[in-house]
């Protein structure tokens, strides 16, 4: 059991580090500015539509790498519990977007990764309700992690450099403090969260599993 613990959240921290470096730090400029340049606050048709088509490769390569990971709780499919993730997130980017401008969109993107996985992933936790606000509160921290050392960056470095250099530079500023956040916060909740076959049932619990173990294997049978 301590092995396949030891895996799970090996997976989990090599696995979230690579996707929110490889999808948001690199792919993400290179699609949404790649082919239709910088822009202002108000964007063109072809960059709204680059930039969601890029939150949507964001996503998918988040959702499957989380299930091949999961794979060691519970069979799952590739792409299982996408669809939250392909409607909400992108909407609520563009929510946060042009309503309060950067750094919401990102804010509120990373929520919308806190409150889908809260939902989903609540079968494979021993304490769902615990696991809900531990869960959202660890995207918010990831985010904010992001947005503070990636805009900050930005602002007192990245500016003046031309062209998609400065894209990556910003988008890599704020993915890889975002996503030692997510490997290393939610290695820790994990670690007592995780819910791996055999173990006890999730929603007893921890001091009535302690009373029921130190009962004498006879005690049924003397009442």
């Amino acid at each position: 059991m301590k092995s396949e613990k030891k895996m799970f959240l090996k997976k989990w921290i090599t696995g979230n580090i690579a996707v929110y470096t490889g999808a948001l730090g690199l792919l993400h400029p290179l699609i949404a500015h790649g082919l239709t340049g910088d822009h202002d606050k108000l964007l063109t048709t072809p960059q709204f539509i680059m930039h969601t088509l890029s939150i949507f490769v964001f996503v998918f390569f988040l959702v499957r790498t989380q299930n091949r990971i999961l794979l060691l709780v519970r069979k799952r499919d590739p792409t299982a519990g996408i669809w939250p993730f392909l409607f909400f997130t992108p909407w609520v980017f563009w929510l946060g977007y042009y309503t309060f401008f950067v750094p919401f969109d990102i804010l509120f993107m990373f929520l919308s990764f806190g409150i889908i996985n809260a939902i989903q992933l609540k079968p494979v936790v021993k304490f769902p309700a615990k696991w809900i606000w531990q869960c959202i509160l660890g995207y918010f921290l990831a985010a904010v992690a992001g947005i503070v050392i990636g805009l900050g960056a930005y602002l007192l470095y990245y500016k003046d450099i031309q062209g998609i250099a400065r894209d990556f530079a910003t988008w890599l500023s704020i993915s890889i403090p975002a996503a030692l956040v997510v490997a290393y916060y939610f290695r820790y909740i994990l670690s007592f969260q995780i819910l791996l076959p055999g173990n006890d049932v999730p929603d007893m619990k921890q001091d009535e599993r302690h009373i029921f173990q130190k009962l004498p294997e006879n005690a049924y049978l003397n009442q």
